[in-house]
């Protein structure tokens, strides 16, 4: 992350994606967070991670919505 540039590597774009979570310490690629906004993130320049904390989700539809307090690392 040298310069200003993003780039989209995977995940769902929709502003409603429902996350699809595992069981803590059993990864997988099918695994994502429900898509959020207002969310905090800092990049660890020591090992390159991405790590992003909570924000405001649509867990279904817009009528069933919160707030996040989870942590994860975006990889």
């Amino acid at each position: 992350m040298n310069d200003s540039t993003w780039t989209w590597v995977s995940g769902n774009n929709s502003i409603y994606h429902q996350g699809v979570y595992g069981v803590k310490g059993h990864a997988s690629s099918l695994f994502m967070s429900a898509s959020r906004g207002g969310a905090a993130g800092w990049f660890d320049s020591l090992k390159q991670e991405f790590w992003v904390f909570g924000g405001f989700a649509y867990f279904d539809t817009t009528t069933n919505a919160g707030k996040l307090f989870d942590i994860f690392l975006s990889v």
